[in-house]
């Protein structure tokens, strides 16, 4: 098999994490894990997708925390309507990634094809916001969606899902607190503004089920996304140590199995909040020193009993990406080095390193040594600079696509997983071109 068909081969294997997990425990599959519904307490029942949903059976009505992907809604309410026929009253959305509020309008229809009102949808004074740039910003959107979570070659057909319809604004909005009551039962509606700006969480006491939302969702949290928006680790973390003191019985994560007892509930709060903390502080105390982003980044260390913690695996999240984002968001983009202010084209710097190296072959040859010696990330490097200073070289673009193979196969975290297989993409596509000159 040639190189070409190999990197084909590799891509057409990929397989979505969520849901694929033979053989493990729920805690084991961790952010990744998708199961049977559970009722976690009397009326109360989570549903797994890709996005995971709350729905309370209250006296008349259903509250209904989060609401999936559009594709996903229409599963979803189905095995709603086989345990209960009370409308829709209310929806919350913990926030506006479309894995959480994308099906609104199908729970909505629901209700109409029932003849019921519709529903009340709530929001933070900050949903409405991020929908409107989810509209404007929907190409690279798409784009980034496809090279994170699923990467393909360019020739791939993209499928698209109806915009008008997949986000559908809150008519009930606040900013700080806002409790509403459904049936017989409370809820304190809070924001936190930390996974996101428009961040919100849930607690019911008379049920004792805390809906938090992304703020955990069963791995390092997802507060530093390379391809997305800053967003907000002190303000996360404060809101984990404000729901750890609910004294909640059972959580329901975004992602993730289920947690159960209060002592449990408690202990895996504060750990995340400890990490967000432990992050936060290394950053700001580095750029207090007026160290850049290069040396606080390298001189981070985590504790062992967060590195190891069941609940903060680098599933989505890392502690890189965190401390980034912080910096970034405290600091600016600038990394130090003045050459790279106003930097030059990177094929030009790549074309300068094959000069120097006289020619693209010692560049490959040095990869390939890097690569022997277990230096996989210097390999990369060193290949991309021989594709992006000759990209006619087809020994160079194989090189890159074996490469970028070999770290994704190794890779744990969701992002950069995806970061490397586009790369392999980006592979498959180059040598095609070559291929058809």
């Amino acid at each position: 098999m040639n190189t070409l068909d190999v990197l084909k081969e590799h891509l057409s294997n990929l397989i979505s994490p969520y849901g694929h997990h033979l053989g493990l425990t729920p805690e084991e599959a961790a952010y990744f894990y998708i199961g049977p519904a559970e009722e976690v307490a009397p009326g109360v029942y989570i549903f797994y997708s890709l996005g995971n949903s709350t729905t309370f059976i209250c006296d008349g009505g259903l509250m209904q925390v989060d609401c999936h992907t559009y594709q996903h809604a229409p599963g979803i309410i189905k095995a709603v309507r086989e345990r209960t026929d009370l409308p829709f009253e209310t929806i919350t959305i913990t926030h506006g990634h479309v894995d959480h509020c994308g099906g609104i309008f199908h729970y909505a229809k629901d209700n109409e094809r029932r003849s019921y009102p519709q529903p009340r949808v709530i929001g933070s004074s900050t949903l409405r916001k991020r929908m409107d740039r989810y509209k404007m910003m929907e190409g690279s959107r798409r784009y980034t969606n496809t090279r994170q979570f699923r990467p393909v070659p360019s020739q791939t057909e993209k499928v698209s899902e109806p915009l008008d319809i997949m986000f559908v604004y809150p008519d009930t909005e606040f900013r700080d607190r806002l409790e509403i009551t459904v049936g017989k039962d409370v809820f304190q509606l809070v924001f936190s503004g930390g996974h996101t700006d428009d961040a919100i969480w849930v607690y019911c006491r008379s049920r004792k089920v805390l809906c938090c939302g992304d703020e955990f969702q069963w791995g390092a949290p997802n507060l530093g996304n390379p391809y997305k928006v800053q967003r907000y680790a002190k303000e996360s973390a404060e809101a984990l140590e404000e729901m750890a003191a609910c004294g909640a019985e059972v959580l329901c994560p975004g992602h993730g199995p289920v947690i159960y007892g209060k002592d449990e509930i408690k202990t895996c709060l504060l750990t995340v909040a400890h990490y967000n903390y432990h992050i936060q502080n290394h950053v700001v105390n580095c750029m207090n020193k007026g160290m850049f982003l290069e040396e606080t980044i390298n001189s981070l260390k985590m504790p062992d009993e967060l590195l190891n913690s069941k609940w903060l695996r680098p599933l989505h999240g890392h502690p890189i990406f965190t401390a980034r984002a912080i910096y970034h968001r405290y600091g600016g983009y600038y990394a130090g080095k003045p050459a790279g202010l106003i930097p030059p084209v990177y094929a030009d710097i790549s074309r300068e390193v094959l000069s120097l190296a006289n020619g693209t072959e010692a560049v490959i040859t040095r990869a390939k040594e890097l690569q022997a010696a277990g230096k996989i990330e210097l390999a990369c490097q060193v290949a991309e600079w021989a594709v992006e200073g000759d990209p006619q070289c087809k020994q160079g673009w194989e090189l890159y696509g074996l490469l970028f193979k070999e770290r994704a196969e190794n890779e744990v975290n969701l992002q950069a997983r995806g970061c490397w297989n586009t790369a392999v993409c980006n592979a498959v596509d180059a040598l095609e071109s070559l291929n058809d000159e």
